[in-house]
């Protein structure tokens, strides 16, 4: 996948960037965690026996067991697709500055572009741990108060340099 396929004639582009490695670290903390959630059959069995009167006896671990069952599942399926959801994008978001636009390039969202023009104000969270290891959140409002949000984005303050130079 390429910036240079979105870019018009006379167009060269000036700063690229794309997710940070950070995105990949998430992925891997959603999988370990996918993997405790399905391993945990025992223990969670253990936390839901309790003492049932005896007319219960019969159907109550049964349903405590499909319970517990259906909660590994569910949370298995959903931190799994998660993390494959963040290693999609941390392999697919490109984003790309030329002299008069924003290129950005997704294979989810497919790709766009913001006239620099029409940018009013660019806004830049790192957080804590961005600033530490340097990626953050980037927002961007266009004058028709139309906002783009940008997570986990590889060096967001050297972009918004970039950004006002440009204009």
């Amino acid at each position: 996948m390429s910036l240079t396929g979105l870019l018009f004639e006379g167009e060269d582009i000036r700063y690229r960037t794309g997710k940070h490695w950070v995105v990949l670290a998430k992925a891997l903390v959603l999988f370990v965690l996918a993997l405790l959630v399905w391993s945990s059959e025992p223990t969670l069995l253990k936390l839901v026996q309790f003492k049932v009167p005896e007319e219960l006896e019969r159907f109550v671990p049964k349903i405590l067991s499909v319970g517990v069952w259906l909660f590994r599942y569910v949370f298995f399926i959903l931190l799994t697709l998660l993390a494959l959801m963040r290693l999609f994008s941390f392999f697919t978001l490109r984003v790309g500055l030329t002299d008069k636009r924003l290129v950005c390039d997704d294979a989810l969202l497919g790709s766009f572009s913001l006239d620099l023009g029409k940018i009013e104000s660019v806004k830049c969270e790192p957080g804590f741990f961005g600033g530490l290891l340097g990626y953050g959140k980037m927002i961007l409002t266009a004058s028709s108060s139309q906002r783009l949000v940008i997570t986990n984005l590889s060096r967001p303050h050297v972009l918004e340099q970039e950004i006002f130079a440009a204009k």
